[in-house]
């Protein structure tokens, strides 16, 4: 179990959007938090596949190389 201080702000709109989206404020503040991390997980994969390529020797090309 995770507690947090909030001020009222954001417990009052934190509760109006779980209450829109039709869930209780944990089970919306926790699919934050797991979106959250996923996004970060997939963001650090792929920035080490990127050194990993780029640390192979292959060619890399710019956006603007790509789109000429």
């Amino acid at each position: 179990m995770i507690s947090i201080r909030l001020n009222e702000n954001i417990e009052k709109q934190l509760k109006e959007v779980a209450e829109f989206e039709g869930v209780s404020i944990s089970d919306y503040v926790r699919d934050l938090i797991t979106e959250k991390l996923e996004d970060m997980y997939d963001l650090k994969v792929a920035e080490q596949a990127h050194k990993d390529y780029v640390k192979s020797g292959k060619k890399t090309y710019t956006f603007d190389e790509v789109f000429k």
